[in-house]
């Protein structure tokens, strides 16, 4: 399982959470900086299995939830 954390600006995520307790050994990449355009984040999460938004700052609008289909959406 790939995860991708966005926004993690202060780096935590990955002192946050156990993701090595996840099952199968998840892949965790984490985006420090923000990606502000909806075709570039879609680019960018296109190969990862879970998206994990840290802050408020990057909108999944209309536009941006189109372009990923492949992503099934659980909100928390």
């Amino acid at each position: 399982m790939r995860i991708a954390i966005l926004d993690d600006y202060q780096d935590v995520a990955l002192s946050y959470a156990d993701w090595d307790s996840l099952p199968g050994k998840p892949e965790v990449t984490v985006f420090t900086e923000h990606i502000e355009w909806d075709e570039a984040l879609a680019a960018a999460f296109s190969p990862f299995d879970v998206i994990v938004a840290m802050r408020e700052r990057t909108a999944f609008g209309a536009g941006l939830l189109s372009l990923l289909a492949f992503i099934v959406f659980q909100p928390v």
